[in-house]
């Protein structure tokens, strides 16, 4: 059973130098959600949140430039947006893993993890996990519609 609290929005922001050290403090960044949002969802969201960022380190092209996250927590669900204005991408559905030789695999665990994700204009990418409120089971509903 889940052992976070129902919140009414919980919010977080934060804004990270465009460099390698960006993706871990972001990441450090979600530590008030520890007990609001159920653990195994925090795990995921970790996993976003480090996806997300690392692509704006790599791909943005304003390596002079911060990253900014923000991460909006309630009861059953949590959303993330990462902002570096760069030129942002066109989501498309990412049906079969790239090969395991090569790159890529960032936006297919992004599009597996998440409950849904996508881009909006001036490179914001999004991405939301759904997640039961506590009073209808916590853990394992989650992991039953995640299986």
């Amino acid at each position: 059973m889940g052992t976070h609290r129902a919140v009414p929005n919980a919010a977080i922001s934060g804004s990270f130098p465009l460099d390698p050290r960006a993706p871990g403090e972001a990441r450090r960044s979600l530590a008030p959600l520890v007990g609001l949002v159920p653990p195994e969802v925090l795990i995921d969201l970790e996993l976003l949140i480090s996806e997300l960022v690392t692509n704006s380190v790599q791909h943005s092209g304003r390596s002079d430039q911060h990253v900014d996250v923000s991460i909006r927590a309630g009861p059953d669900v949590v959303r993330v947006e990462v902002r570096d204005g760069g030129p942002g991408l066109e989501p498309i559905p990412l049906r079969a893993p790239p090969p395991p030789s090569a790159g890529g695999w960032g936006l297919f665990m992004v599009d597996r993890l998440a409950t849904q994700w996508g881009a909006k204009p001036g490179g914001v990418v999004w991405a939301e996990l759904d997640y039961p409120p506590r009073d209808t089971g916590g853990r394992d509903r989650w992991a039953a519609r995640k299986g």
